[in-house]
């Protein structure tokens, strides 16, 4: 699905399947199309950060 951003009184974001953002800015129209193609290439939201790697290791470090 290809996501657009055209510049019509601000930004808007549009796919084939219809419009998704009016007036918007530039910066928020690029960060709706990443998560946009995001979603379209297999991620699921989740709602939930990346775990840090080896956040365990450094825990026990800090302690010790």
């Amino acid at each position: 699905m290809p996501v657009k951003v055209k510049k019509v009184a601000g930004y808007q974001v549009s796919t084939p399947g219809g419009v998704k953002a009016k007036h918007t800015t530039y910066q928020k129209a690029k960060s709706q199309e990443a998560l946009l193609n995001a979603v379209e290439h297999g991620w699921k939201p989740t709602g939930k950060k990346k775990a840090r790697r080896y956040s365990k290791i450094k825990k026990a470090m800090k302690e010790a």
